[in-house]
This record gives structure tokens, C-alpha cells and sequence, in this order.
């Protein structure tokens, strides 16, 4: 039996249909729980691994929040993000640890499944308009840490504006499993953190960090430095396989959005820290 073919043409949003900031305000009500939900939790570590567990414990919850994992390509993703848009409002606001670790995990997933249908494959003819959901998802995100998350978080606002490493890092957009590596340096980001997000670049969106490369004799270029997150993810055909794109937002520069590929996502994860 062959294998069928699907064509991205089904996902592809007319010109005249798209609405570039119903689009970006949906994304960032994701990235806004996410972002929320896993600064909370960091602060009851113990407890968030131990529901975390649980929750994955459950029959029909996936541990991987990749988009494939929840809409097979030629599937319709609003059977997915309708029913999970539901249960995140029923658990907005939450009102226990468990209510949200269920609700990054949905939010995650949901992020997952927008980003790839919605965005890449929605907007694949239209390059430009993406660029602008792009740029408007940046602006209303630098605007919600600068107000919404400093107003909700203050303490942890100030240590990130004083570059301080947080104890027990953040997770933004991915739910962590129960930690078991050991960490010489607190909230650095490890090997195994780099190539885990690599594997599943969706996770690093909206994800804070701040770059300091360690040890003596290394090249210290002062545009490197400051926190930095990662404002989209998208998936490119080319010759011979595919491309992958990150807008990168380094604050040092200003705050405006830069396209990096994976290496330089790479060099950024192996020298940096989790922000708070």
C-alpha cells in the first residue's frame, strides 16, 4: 500500500484572508501562558516535576509537544486547537500547580500546532506577511515582559536586569521532566538542554536566556551579551531538504528581530544561562 501525498496547498491562506494580528495576538496568548505559567512553576520545582510526572502518566498525554505528534500532515489542525483552546480557558486562571502544568502543557502544544500549520505552511506564499506576524509577535511580547510578567514577577525582573542566574530554571513552551543532570554552574544551560531543544526547536520560543560565554581567553563580543529569546520558528523547503529559521531578539541590539540558523542557535544555547 503506498504512502499517500499531501500537499501543503491545503493550508495555505489566501492573501485577502490573512489577518496578521489576529494571528500574532493568538500566538502570544500562548507564549503568554507559557511564559506565565513556567516562571510560577520554577518556583515549587519539586512539586512541578513530581505533577509533571503524573500528568505523563496518563494515557493519550504526549511527552513531545512537536506538531506532528498532534496533526499528522494532511490533517486539519483546528481538530486539535479547538478542544485545547477549551480546556486552556476552562483553566484560566489556574487555580493550583496542577491546573498549570496542564495548562503550560496545552498551551505548549497548542503553540506547537499554530506555529507549524497556521504560520509556516499558512503563510508559505506569503513571505512578507509573515515577516509582519513575525515583527508583531515581538513587539507585543517585549511589551508584555516589560508590564503584564514585571508586574506579576518583579523579583525575578530585576535579577534578570541584574544578569543573576535564577537556582532552578525556567521552561517556556516544553514541560521538563523530573531533573536528574547534575550543574556546576545554576541555570547554565547543559549539553543535553542544547541538543534537547535543537531536537524540538518549537520549545525554544518565547524561551529567555541570557548569553555569557565562560573561561578565559574567549572572544567577547559585547553584541553577544544581554538576554535573548527566540520569537518564531519556522520550516523552509530547499534543495535538498530543508531549511530552518529562528527571529531571534537579542535586547543588547536593541530588541529587534534577527534570522539565525541552527548552528548560531547553537553557539548562542552553549554559552548562555536561563533568564528569569
Amino acid at each position: 500500500m503506498s504512502t499517500p501525498i499531501y500537499h501543503l496547498d491545503v493550508y495555505k491562506i489566501p492573501r485577502e484572508s490573512v489577518d496578521v494580528e489576529a494571528l500574532a495576538q493568538q500566538a502570544c496568548r500562548y507564549l503568554k501562558i507559557a511564559a506565565e505559567d513556567a516562571e510560577f512553576l520554577s518556583y515549587h520545582a519539586t512539586r512541578r516535576d513530581e505533577i509533571v510526572a503524573e500528568l505523563y502518566r496518563q494515557p493519550g498525554i504526549k511527552h513531545d509537544t512537536s506538531p506532528d505528534q498532534f496533526v499528522p500532515l494532511g490533517g486539519d489542525p483546528d481538530v486539535h486547537l479547538i478542544p485545547a483552546n477549551v480546556v486552556i480557558e476552562q483553566l484560566t486562571p489556574p487555580k493550583s500547580l496542577e491546573d498549570r502544568v496542564k495548562r503550560l502543557h496545552f498551551a505548549a502544544a497548542a503553540m506547537s500546532v499554530f506555529g507549524q500549520f497556521k504560520i509556516t505552511y499558512g503563510l508559505l506564499d506569503h513571505p512578507d506577511l509573515e515577516m509582519q506576524y513575525q515583527r508583531r509577535m515581538t513587539q507585543i511580547m517585549s511589551e508584555y515582559y516589560k508590564t503584564e510578567f514585571a508586574l506579576l514577577f518583579p523579583e525575578s525582573m530585576k535579577r534578570a536586569a541584574a544578569k543573576r542566574m535564577p537556582a532552578t530554571p525556567p521552561t517556556l513552551g516544553h514541560l521538563p521532566g523530573p531533573s536528574t543532570r547534575p550543574s556546576t554552574v545554576p541555570g547554565r544551560v547543559s549539553r543535553e538542554d542544547v541538543d534537547q531543544f535543537l531536537n524540538n526547536p518549537n520549545t525554544l520560543v518565547g524561551k529567555r536566556f541570557v548569553h555569557s560565554p565562560q573561561g578565559e581567553g574567549q572572544d567577547q563580543d559585547d553584541s553577544d551579551y544581554g538576554t535573548w529569546h527566540v520569537a518564531s520558528y519556522t520550516v523552509r523547503a530547499a534543495d535538498g531538504g530543508v531549511e530552518h529559521e529562528y527571529q531571534v531578539v537579542l535586547e543588547g541590539l536593541g530588541g529587534g528581530a534577527l534570522p539565525m540558523d541552527g548552528d548560531e542557535i547553537r553557539y548562542l544555547l552553549q554559552d548562555s544561562t536561563f533568564a528569569v
